[in-house]
């Protein structure tokens, strides 16, 4: 019976010789991050400017096609799940949602349907996620401002814009806001800012100031001020105790 190691390098060399490779892994954990953060919109932009990457790609687990989409459809479900814990969902509603899935894909009879099945997980756990995130609000103004946010975190938001967004006085969408999100409206920008800058810096090889830039920051020693303010370290101290780290 041959090693694993005679294996792995039979299986590098051919992958090497036809220039095949596996997605990568910046976009493959920028995709599960957005499903865990219930950002729907921005999900589904990145993947409908990603080809779809054929079965090699994603690497040949079995030689039936049904199955090998089986296994990478479990894979896909248990780290999706691991993901929402990590950003919040409770351990035990994950966990039934994937064996829920799993179960569901393993009566698929075609490649349609467990397509179909796969497509069915990924909208749910994003949806049950956008929807925790906004669990404690309650008009639909806010719930505006907060998908806006989400929508514009790349660009400079001021209150009067989105106050013209929803259709409300600046005052009056500023009291509003820190009533139902518990901080003020640039309170919340900024942590929202923070957070993108801590994805990009896991996982991605932007620098910290292509990062400050991206996100609108009005110079870099700003983003690294705020961003120590956010997390008691530096965006270099960030990354590298995470780089790359699920």
């Amino acid at each position: 019976m041959a090693r694993i190691d005679d294996e792995l390098t039979k299986g590098l060399f051919d992958k090497r010789e036809n220039d095949v490779k596996h997605p990568g892994y910046e976009m493959e954990m920028r995709f599960y991050n957005l499903v865990a953060e219930g950002r729907i919109k921005e999900m589904m932009e990145l993947r409908k400017n990603v080809p779809p990457s054929n079965a090699k790609e994603r690497g040949v687990l079995s030689e039936d096609p049904l199955r090998n989409s089986m296994y990478h459809m479990v894979a896909m479900t248990t780290l999706i799940s691991r993901s929402c814990i990590a950003h919040g969902m409770e351990p035990e509603f994950a966990y039934e949602m994937s064996d829920i899935y799993i179960r569901r894909a393993d009566k698929a009879k075609t490649l349609k349907e467990l397509n179909e099945v796969r497509e069915e997980m990924i909208s749910d756990y994003a949806h049950v996620m956008e929807k925790r995130n906004k669990q404690n609000v309650r008009s639909t103004q806010i719930i505006l401002c907060l998908d806006y946010i989400h929508d514009h975190l790349h660009d400079n938001i001021s209150i009067a814009e989105l106050a013209e967004h929803v259709k409300l006085n600046e005052t009056y969408l500023s009291k509003l806001f820190k009533k139902e999100m518990e901080c003020s409206i640039g309170e919340h920008i900024r942590r929202m800012k923070v957070e993108e800058a801590k994805n990009l810096l896991r996982y991605s090889d932007m620098t910290s100031i292509e990062i400050a830039t991206d996100l609108g920051f009005t110079s870099h020693s700003y983003f690294i001020s705020v961003f120590k303010k956010e997390t008691g370290m530096t965006p270099r101290e960030y990354r590298n105790e995470n780089f790359r780290k699920v």
